[in-house]
């Protein structure tokens, strides 16, 4: 589990508004964000938390502070803040698809 702030840097087609672009969401991100899965970040003990669309793309390094996750509707930036609290699950490199 990682403590996180995610800015959302760019929303939805032109032809929805972009109401949420610049918002942030401070929390805890309870895994790597994986293709195809849609990300969750728990902001508080309440359970109030931020579900994102599937994730298309992920663009940084795990060990980096900062990651860019794409989901089919919005670029999120995400800053880790610190080490992790808990370890948490990297995705796995498909063997088949980098051969």
């Amino acid at each position: 589990m990682l403590s996180v702030t995610a800015r959302k840097v760019r929303g939805q087609t032109a032809e929805r508004s972009s109401i949420d672009v610049g918002r942030r969401y401070t929390g805890y991100l309870i895994s790597y964000p994986v293709v195809g899965r849609g990300m969750v970040i728990f902001r508080d003990p309440h359970g109030h938390r931020v579900i994102t669309t599937p994730v298309k793309r992920v663009l940084g390094e795990p060990e980096g502070q900062m990651l860019y996750v794409e989901t089919e509707n919005s670029v999120y930036r995400i800053e880790i803040h610190g080490e992790p609290i808990f370890p948490m699950t990297r995705p796995l490199v498909d063997e088949a698809a980098s051969g």
